[in-house]
């Protein structure tokens, strides 16, 4: 059996009025939640995407950090190289270069003797110098100091002057002479051929 419905509270215009009322609402409802739907996924995505980057931001930073750690004794030696750099540049500009005096000293003294023996030589970053100068024989002394006033060798100076004579030894057999100078460097003259290279 069936039972038919009698809607006594409204009357049937009503009631389709309320029905087409009811279908757009639930239409509205139904697009309306599709939307947010959409709009939830989109957003959830997003924020798992940068959730995620910052996850692997994070952990990068964790690598990097455990690197630094790591690599601190590398850190130190790289300081410790750097220290070592200043103070060979801080050398290099105090340095007063006597290895090119010595070179030239040197190289005179083997012109006018070959007994003579450069014993010490001292030089300081403003050129001014005192060497000793020792020979075996007295006649070898005398041929040098005629040497050392000489153009050739004092062109090697600013100024020079003879400090010291020393005799060493007990009889004329193992008798050493000494020769004291002190004075100043002339400039050294750098070769231009060399600048070039």
């Amino acid at each position: 059996m069936k039972k038919n419905r009698i809607n006594l509270l409204i009357n049937r215009e009503d009631y389709q009025k309320y029905e087409n009322l009811f279908e757009r609402f639930k239409l509205s409802a139904a697009i309306l939640t599709t939307i947010l739907a959409i709009i939830f996924i989109f957003s959830y995505i997003t924020i798992k995407n940068k959730f995620n980057k910052y996850e692997n931001m994070n952990l990068q930073k964790k690598t990097y950090l455990q690197l630094l750690v790591e690599r601190r004794d590398d850190e130190a030696k790289i300081n410790y190289i750097e220290k070592k750099y200043i103070d060979f540049k801080k050398f290099l500009k105090d340095d007063a270069s006597s290895v090119t005096y010595y070179e030239i000293l040197s190289d005179s003294i083997k012109n006018s003797s070959e007994s003579a023996k450069l014993k010490s030589l001292a030089v300081d970053k403003t050129r001014n110098t005192s060497f000793i100068i020792t020979f075996s024989v007295f006649e070898k002394m005398m041929s040098f100091l005629r040497f050392a006033e000489s153009e050739m060798f004092l062109n090697n100076f600013e100024s020079i002057s003879l400090k010291n004579l020393v005799i060493a030894g007990n009889n004329k057999l193992n008798e050493n002479y000494e020769l004291s100078f002190v004075g100043k460097f002339a400039p050294i003259k750098v070769d231009t051929n060399e600048n070039k290279n």
